[in-house]
């Protein structure tokens, strides 16, 4: 018994030095200038209004969702990334040969398909890193290949098909994120990025394989649980930050605010209804990069009384879904939707009472949405007989490149 407790305490010690070198050396890693700059963000591109959620998420409050229990600390300096499979040549990459490539920045909204509506599983950041199609190139990709498949060091993997990586926003083998390296729960040193993408499918987080398959000979994690074998496409969405759910509005001239995106095609335009009355356009941030979200502000006549805000998003000739749907298969829709309540002469209500009326209608809003779930399953066959699209096509065009050249 003692001798068990020794040894499982020896193995705790060495466990937590190892956590603590990996530390050290992630923070001792300092990220080059990029090849490919983003755009510079243009003077006061963000509104001042408190409570706005800010265009690039600090990296301490990035949302997180992981199927490990843990993040594990990888040691950057025994680290490699390998390319492997129907390739040219199988390479091997360490931190530093990422880092003395041609690096590119780039703005992109993450959203996590099990986001509910008005959900807070959604982050941008100014992205830094390889991209994929160079590693690709590089190896020389086989003809006969369609699927990136990655894989991390937690076991977890995620297929692509590989005309994602030649067409639309670009992939990353990103390696920092706001000019720092990747925080350890956010996939360092080097996790996969691919703008307009769930976040589920196509962003492995601590990677450590790229490898290059076929859709009918490989399948990934999200594959055996269910979940469509063929990644979707980010759907246009928005959000109301200001005012909060449930809260209290002055009466008079009132601000509503928040963010959308449509991370795919960009968001050209946003509307709010108020009271269901007509639908109103709001006005926007500056444009950066369609694969960033924007902030959005309307001002509105508070008159004393309860009141219902919506909101959507534009992106060109295509409309936010209105239907409501749960996250299961293809990510939840349906407008945001909250209410607030304008007191009659400037009255205020106790503290206590919005806050228990807004913690109400989440835990309905959460209950409606666990309820919505197994039809959904069912509908799709899970788990034993998923129905699924079938794989994507070659690619056409965009993966020229990206092949071996003929002898």
């Amino acid at each position: 018994m003692a001798a068990s407790g020794l040894a499982l305490g020896a193995a705790g010690a060495l466990r937590r030095r190892e956590r603590a070198v990996a530390d050290r050396r992630r923070e001792a890693m300092s990220l080059p200038m990029p090849a490919r700059p983003a755009a510079p963000v243009p003077p006061a591109a963000e509104f001042e209004v408190p409570g706005i959620t800010p265009l690039f998420t600090p990296n301490r409050s990035f949302y997180v969702t992981d199927t490990a229990l843990t993040a594990p600390r990888v040691d950057r300096d025994r680290w490699r990334l390998r390319v492997r499979g129907l390739v040219e040549r199988e390479l091997e990459f360490s931190v530093q040969e990422l880092l003395e490539m041609e690096l590119v920045e780039v703005d992109a909204t993450l959203v996590c398909v099990h986001n509910p509506v008005g959900g807070d599983r959604i982050s941008s950041a100014r992205w830094l890193g390889v991209p994929l199609g160079a590693l690709l190139g590089t190896a020389g990709v086989r003809p006969e290949s369609d699927q990136v498949l990655t894989h991390s060091v937690t076991g977890f993997t995620a297929g692509l098909p590989l005309e994602m990586v030649g067409e639309g926003p670009t992939p990353l083998v990103a390696l920092g994120m706001n000019d720092e390296p990747l925080t350890i729960r956010n996939g360092f040193p080097a996790r996969l990025l691919t703008p307009g993408i769930w976040g589920a499918d196509a962003s492995t987080k601590w990677l450590a394989t790229i490898e290059l398959t076929t859709w009918a000979n490989a399948t990934d994690y999200w594959d055996a649980r269910g979940w469509p074998r063929v990644p979707g496409a980010v759907k246009p969405g928005s959000r109301i930050d200001v005012p909060a759910d449930r809260s209290t509005v002055a009466s008079g001239p009132a601000i509503a605010a928040g963010i959308a995106w449509a991370p795919r095609r960009g968001v050209s335009g946003v509307e709010v209804a108020i009271d269901g009355g007509p639908w109103q356009s709001a006005r926007l941030s500056p444009h950066i990069a369609p694969t960033l979200w924007r902030q959005w502000a309307l001002t509105w006549q508070a008159e004393p009384g309860e009141h219902q805000l919506q909101v959507r998003t534009l992106s060109g000739d295509e409309v936010q879904e209105e239907n409501p749907a749960p996250p299961y298969p293809q990510g939840s829709s349906g407008y945001h939707t909250i209410r607030a309540q304008v007191p009659d002469n400037g009255a205020q209500p106790p503290r206590w009472r919005p806050r228990l009326a807004h913690t109400r209608a989440d835990l309905t809003g959460r209950l409606r949405l666990a309820a919505n779930a197994p039809p959904a399953w069912r509908r799709h066959g899970y788990p034993r007989q998923p129905v699924f699209a079938d794989p994507l096509p070659p690619a056409r065009r965009g993966l020229r490149q990206l092949l071996p050249s003929p002898p």
